[in-house]
C-alpha cells in the first residue's frame, strides 16, 4: 500500500511506501491519509471517528472506535479523522473475495464527502 500526500501541483507526491502487513496511523482532527494499492486491507479504528472515501464509490463510510472496514477496491482510499483525533490500524490480507477494478469515470458523481466540502465557505469555518 502506498501513502500519498497531496501537494499544490496536480500530481500527488509519494511520501511513504508501506510494505508491512500492518501499519498504525494516529491522525489529528481533520488530518487525511491517502492509501493506494490497499485492496484486501482492513481498516480498524481504535480511537475516535474516521470518514472513509473510496475514489469512484459514492458510498462513503464513517467508522468509530471498535469498527472496521475491508477495502475491496483498487481505487485510492481517503481516510480523514473527524470530530477530533483518531487512531487506526491497517492490516493486509483481510480476506476480500475480489478486488474491484479502478473506476473509469470519477467525475460523473462527487462523493458525499466532496459534496459536504463544496458546501463549506470561509464564513462558516470557525477560526481558533
Amino acid at each position: 500500500m502506498r501513502l500519498r500526500n497531496r501537494e499544490s501541483s496536480l500530481e500527488p507526491e509519494i511520501i511513504m511506501l508501506l510494505t508491512a502487513q500492518r501499519a498504525q496511523f494516529n491522525l489529528a482532527d481533520d488530518e487525511v491519509v491517502r492509501l493506494r494499492d490497499a485492496c484486501d486491507s482492513r481498516l480498524e479504528v481504535t480511537q475516535g471517528f474516521v470518514w472513509v472515501t473510496v475514489d469512484g464509490d459514492r458510498n462513503d463510510v464513517v467508522l468509530g472506535a471498535g469498527e472496521s472496514f475491508v477495502i475491496d477496491s483498487r481505487d485510492v482510499v481517503i481516510v480523514s479523522a473527524i470530530r477530533g483525533a483518531a487512531a487506526l490500524n491497517v492490516r493486509a490480507d483481510a480476506g476480500a473475495k475480489q478486488c474491484r477494478p479502478v473506476a473509469v469515470a470519477r467525475a460523473a458523481a462527487p462523493s458525499r464527502f466532496q459534496q459536504m466540502l463544496a458546501g463549506i465557505s470561509l464564513s462558516s469555518v470557525a477560526v481558533a
